[in-house]
Order: structure tokens, then C-alpha cells, then sequence
């Protein structure tokens, strides 16, 4: 006797059937509209991490430095070797809808790593209806972003 290999229709249907409702319990669990303020926090945190390195591969102090005055919209990053300050890069824009307080507007790293000579330093994030936090700890510069 001849044997066959494969599927029926009936048994694709019914796998389609319950990948169906799979999906529709699943994906109204993902909430896909109240992450800019965690985005925003997570570039933040990949842009200090980025002036630490830049401060210990150079060997000279590189800073983050938020806009003027809070609530902040925008940052850069400057090196300190020159005078005046020498920017890198573009400025950032903090995007509308998202509230930047920090405790303090610059954020300074030597050639060792530390920022701001050992002094933690926090940068919260608020918009649409989330909070995200970004920590940069003095001692070892280092930053992470997280939700409270």
C-alpha cells in the first residue's frame, strides 16, 4: 500500500483557527501606545553612555548638557578640551508630549568614567500617562533606564 504524506484541509483549518485565537487574546495584552517616554529614556541613557566612552577613550571630560531650563527639551553632548566647548554631534530634541525634569542639567565624565565627581544624578520622564527614569550613578558612570 501507498502511503501519503501531508496535511488535510480540515487540519490547516483548524491550526489557522487556533492561531486566531491565540492572537486576538494576545495582542490586545501588548499596550503599543504609552512607550515615548520609555523610548526617550532609553536614547537618553545610550547618549550618556555614549559621552562616558567618548570621555574615557579620549582621555579628556565630555558632558551631556540638558537645555537651559526645566522642563528640558533638548540636549547635547561637548567636549571640554577647547575653549569654547566644542559640540558633538546634533543637538537632540526631547519630543513634545514628554515632560524631562532632572537633577541637574549637566551630566560630566572624566577620563575615569565617574559623572559629576561622584554625585548620582536621575532624569525622569513623563508622558502619556508613563514615567521612566534614567539613573547615572556618580561613582561609575553608569546610566540605565527603567520604569518605576
Amino acid at each position: 500500500m501507498r502511503s501519503k504524506s501531508g496535511f488535510t484541509l480540515i487540519e490547516i483549518i483548524l491550526v489557522i483557527v487556533v492561531l486566531g485565537i491565540l492572537m486576538a487574546v494576545a495582542i490586545p495584552r501588548f499596550n503599543f501606545n504609552n512607550k515615548l517616554a520609555y523610548t526617550t529614556a532609553k536614547k537618553l541613557a545610550d547618549d550618556l553612555r555614549f559621552t562616558r566612552s567618548l570621555a574615557i577613550n579620549k582621555g579628556i571630560n565630555h558632558y551631556l548638557l540638558l537645555s537651559p531650563s526645566s522642563p528640558y527639551t533638548q540636549y547635547a553632548i561637548f567636549d571640554s578640551s577647547t575653549d569654547p566647548d566644542t559640540q558633538i554631534g546634533e543637538t537632540r530634541t526631547i519630543p513634545t508630549g514628554v515632560n524631562c525634569t532632572a537633577s541637574t542639567a549637566t551630566f560630566q565624565f572624566n577620563y575615569l568614567g565617574a559623572c559629576n565627581s561622584g554625585v548620582d544624578g536621575t532624569i525622569t520622564l513623563v508622558g502619556e500617562g508613563e514615567t521612566s527614569v534614567v539613573n547615572v550613578t556618580g561613582f561609575t558612570g553608569r546610566a540605565y533606564a527603567y520604569v518605576p
